[in-house]
């Protein structure tokens, strides 16, 4: 008898031990709130919940055949709101092209966008990406400036933002974030995901 109540105990431990795991899990899901403050990986800041938009909705005057190579890849905006694309703006576009480069194998699936504002100030940019064959540049206006507002308020000048393949707004980042940070973010969202 004292062998049968061995061998049950055994049993039960053995099977809380594989069951705790899932318990815990279970716990933490219909607990979220325990989760919040907690350090994350990523260097951005995450937009929770992502944002859906189109591109198209940003660009004053856009044309389908321009944007159809952009569509199902995931997508960094520039912002500019002055028009002036300062010494600081032209080197966050500079650092993002070789952090594009730098992410090898995947640097076909993530394409660069700048939103102009220089046509709709009236003001002549002192920056020319023209030499920058893969930096997709975009005019925009006021009305396309506060469409983007009302979805991500906040945002500044000089700013990028992250779209996912599906159109998501997804992550911001500060004109001078530390590109060793938004290429671990990057290459991390690139391993997750199976599209774009």
């Amino acid at each position: 008898m004292e062998s049968l109540t061995k061998n049950r105990l055994k049993l039960v431990f053995i099977t809380l031990l594989f069951a705790l795991p899932v318990m815990s899990a279970w716990f933490v899901y219909k607990n979220p709130q325990l989760l919040e403050g907690a350090k994350t990986k990523n260097y951005g800041e995450l937009i929770s919940p992502a944002v859906p938009s189109l591109l198209e909705d940003f660009i004053s005057n856009p044309e389908q055949e321009q944007l159809e190579h952009l569509k199902g890849r995931w997508l960094m905006l520039h912002i500019d709101l002055d028009g002036r694309c300062n010494d600081e703006c032209a080197k966050s576009v500079h650092t993002m092209r070789q952090l594009n480069v730098l992410l090898n194998k995947d640097s076909d699936r993530l394409k660069r966008v700048y939103l102009d504002m220089s046509k709709a100030a009236g003001v002549e940019s002192r920056s020319d990406f023209s030499t920058d064959k893969d930096l997709n540049v975009f005019n925009w206006a006021k009305p396309q400036i506060d469409k983007l507002q009302g979805l991500v308020p906040g945002f500044v000048d000089g700013d990028i933002l992250l779209l996912d393949p599906l159109g998501n707004i997804m992550m911001k980042y500060q004109q001078a974030a530390d590109p060793y940070g938004v290429q671990k973010d990057l290459k991390l969202l690139l391993k997750a995901s199976q599209i774009g």
